[in-house]
């Protein structure tokens, strides 16, 4: 049999040939599909995220690069520290959207846990949301087109330092769109274990309703009641894996993280992206057409600029009011 002798003495094309031909014999329902970079893609990854929610893939960025992306990180967070910009409010976002949260106003225990879109001011993070492994997953996971949507670089603090627990919520509650076509792409900076606080997905909760972030008072707060809300936290899932993994999940999964139990913080990179043919409800304070179409429009990564926006029949809370707005969902959380 021809694949037996390729599988082994071929080259590399003819042992994947060989494997796969081998796969379809014993089942014939088995496909192989190719991605951006002309590399076998197994339709299991996305049907995999279709019934899941998520999807994660280990070591897809190279320790070369994270390690450069981590020079970058504790350049910016040492040029941040020693600015220390004493009248910064805690979340407050300009449109701009560049600007660091913190922990607490005072200067006592100051510390960082997030800075918004640094692709805005720093190439390597920029580069990074364009990456083309990156790309490539999304684009089959949004069905065919990419729109940048958001950015940001969280720091996940030690327990002893409080501030940066993250309660049960879904990424869909605060920026609903036309379709629900969004997905939100985790990439590690450093190993995450169970100790330090990974991120945890409730599995097949992108499937199930899309829950209540308000609070008992009718103030939107960013998170779900789990005292009133059963919301399956037996089938959550803790995300870990070493630096280089990237996690994928859908704008509805339900998702959280605990404490970190360990004495440094866990940097980890989010990057949302949408469907060109998803238009934002509300203005989240990230790229919004009303605000700046052609900023809005070169954002697209994959696709063409239409104002024919696509709409499905998706369940929508709008996440108004709030007592504050363009804050951090830490700030949110604490109502």
């Amino acid at each position: 049999m021809k694949a037996l002798t390729w599988l082994r003495t071929g080259s590399l094309r003819e042992q994947f040939l060989a494997v796969r031909k081998i796969l379809q014999l014993e089942n014939p329902s088995y496909k192989i599909r190719y991605d951006e970079l002309g590399k076998p893609s197994i339709n299991s990854d996305l049907n995999f995220f279709k019934k899941n929610g998520y999807l994660v893939k280990k070591n897809l960025i190279t320790q070369k690069k994270i390690n450069k992306i981590n020079k970058i990180v504790n350049e910016v967070v040492s040029k941040e520290n020693k600015e220390n910009k004493k009248n910064d409010t805690n979340g407050t976002q300009s449109y701009d959207n560049y600007h660091f949260v913190y922990n607490s106003n005072t200067l006592k225990n100051k510390e960082i846990l997030r800075l918004n879109n640094p692709q805005n001011r720093h190439k390597i993070f920029y580069d990074l949301s364009r990456d083309k492994k990156i790309i490539s997953i999304v684009k089959k996971l949004l069905g065919g087109s990419v729109r940048f949507h958001l950015g940001k670089l969280n720091f996940k603090l030690p327990n002893k330092k409080k501030g940066s627990e993250i309660g049960w919520h879904q990424d869909w509650a605060f920026y609903p769109h036309t379709n629900d076509d969004l997905v939100t792409v985790g990439i590690y900076l450093d190993d995450c274990y169970e100790k330090n606080g990974p991120l945890k997905i409730i599995k097949n909760s992108h499937k199930e309703k899309l829950y209540s972030h308000h609070n008992n008072e009718n103030f939107f707060v960013g998170k779900i009641n789990t005292k009133k809300n059963k919301i399956g936290i037996k089938n959550s899932v803790s995300i870990t894996g070493t630096a280089g993994t990237v996690v994928f999940f859908h704008c509805r999964s339900v998702h959280g993280s605990g404490h970190n139990q360990m004495n440094n913080s866990r940097p980890l990179i989010l990057f949302g992206y949408r469907a060109s043919d998803a238009w934002p409800l509300i203005n989240d304070g990230n790229p919004h057409p009303e605000i700046d179409l052609d900023n809005y429009n070169k954002n697209i990564i994959v696709g063409k600029n239409s104002v024919k926006p696509r709409l499905t029949k998706v369940p929508t809370i709008i996440p108004l009011p709030k007592k504050k707005h363009y804050v951090s969902i830490y700030e949110l959380q604490k109502n």
